[in-house]
């Protein structure tokens, strides 16, 4: 993550972290504490128990109800505390009645979710990737987080939904419009910019692309009211186009996929991608650019390393490469399902200097965790101009040996 914002912006504790913090304070309140430390303490408390129903997304149904009813009466108990701090006798008698209601309140959690147990360390980009220290990835070179195990969030499946809003069908050539609106698949709330953490200076990814894995485009939309947000974008094939909102909910610090289609007003003449032969060279405005690979041929689940090259129109190697979210370029590939998704972005720390530049090579890793044609796309911004170089990449099954 990058930007001052998510650098100043303190991560987002666990279930387990915020209930033992709690659990320190109400001690603190049982112990007599001086007045005026007593209401700030409360005051904490209050703000806590906040965050802690809002990460509380393992009890629902009929617990729900009751937790909530619970955390009411801990809050009403926590403003007469306040309201009663000097007076001891009567201060007593309250802290006491907050602890039983706290206790009230854990009752409803399992076990396992109150407990800390050390975190593992993932790639948000890379979430199969789990590793016992802090770090680097070893396929993309961004930062290792914490992933607490505790957490039964940690699931593929997305908690976002995605719909999108819009008066026409996509035509070719034609400026689109539109609006995307993200909303909780639990209780339908409305998805802010502040239920999102920043990846690579933004909150919100719109990865675009047609049926047939041509035309890509990279937006990033501006809210425009509660949970909806507007972007535009030119779409030059006559396919229905899918959206892939690249997404990492602050709930569960997991990067995620949230899915959308945009109808075409001619969606008879698009077609799903055909078998086309593996292609590592692109051409656009006279700059070349080439994919290398430490190995061939790559197959599923292998972690390889890889460049890519930019020459100029005269011939010579390029170092114009400008900062594009926080690096000199980013990858996404689709594979031939038309569902799975690579993000892929090089290695090296993030750039924090505008006017810096970079070139004529970009190191990353390659991964794919299925075989089959990988449409690759580069971004990379020279001179002021955005462009996307296309690649395709074969990505062959694992090949097991017969047992003697």
């Amino acid at each position: 993550m990058f930007g001052a914002e998510s650098i100043a912006q303190q991560p987002t504790k666990t279930v387990a972290q915020l209930a033992d913090e709690i659990d320190r304070k109400l001690a603190i309140l049982q112990k007599n504490a001086a007045p005026e430390a007593a209401s700030e303490i409360a005051s904490s408390i209050s703000e806590q128990l906040s965050e802690f129903a809002q990460q509380s997304i393992m009890i629902f149904g009929e617990h729900r109800r009751q937790v909530d009813e619970k955390l009411k009466e801990l809050r009403k108990s926590l403003d007469d505390l306040k309201s009663n701090s000097s007076d001891n006798p009567t201060a007593d008698v309250v802290a006491t009645e907050a602890q039983r209601t706290w206790a009230a309140v854990k009752a409803h959690y399992p076990k396992e979710a109150l407990n800390i147990l050390p975190p593992l360390w993932s790639c948000s980009m890379h979430q199969d990737l789990m590793e016992p220290a802090p770090g680097n990835c070893p396929i993309c070179g961004m930062p290792l987080e914490p992933i607490y195990v505790t957490q039964p969030q940690l699931t593929q499946t997305p908690i976002i939904r995605a719909e999108l809003v819009t008066k026409a069908p996509l035509e070719v050539g034609k400026k689109a419009d539109l609006r995307i609106r993200l909303l909780f698949n639990q209780d339908g709330r409305p998805v802010r910019l502040d239920d999102l953490e920043e990846t690579h200076t933004r909150k919100i990814h719109l990865l675009i692309s047609d049926l047939s894995e041509t035309d890509y485009h990279h937006e990033h939309p501006e809210p425009v009211g509660d949970g909806e947000y507007a972007f535009s974008f030119t779409p030059m094939r006559p396919d229905t186009y899918r959206i892939w909102a690249d997404l990492k909910p602050s709930l569960t610090h997991v990067q995620q996929y949230s899915v959308a289609d945009i109808p075409s007003a001619t969606p008879r003449q698009g077609a799903l991608a055909l078998e086309e032969p593996e292609n590592r060279h692109s051409e656009i405005n006279g700059y070349k650019f080439d994919l290398t690979f430490a190995k061939v041929p790559i197959h599923e689940k292998e972690t390889v390393p890889a460049k890519l090259r930019v020459t100029g129109p005269s011939g010579e190697p390029s170092h114009d490469l400008e900062v594009v979210m926080g690096a000199f370029g980013h990858f996404v590939g689709f594979c031939d399902d038309f569902s799975t998704v690579l993000h892929i972005h090089p290695v090296g720390s993030a750039i924090e200097q505008p006017e810096a530049r970079g070139g004529p090579e970009l190191p990353f890793y390659f991964r794919s965790n299925k075989p089959g044609t990988v449409r690759f796309f580069a971004q990379v911004k020279i001179r002021g101009k955005e462009m996307f170089p296309r690649f395709v990449i074969k990505v062959q099954p694992l090949q097991h040996l017969p047992s003697l």
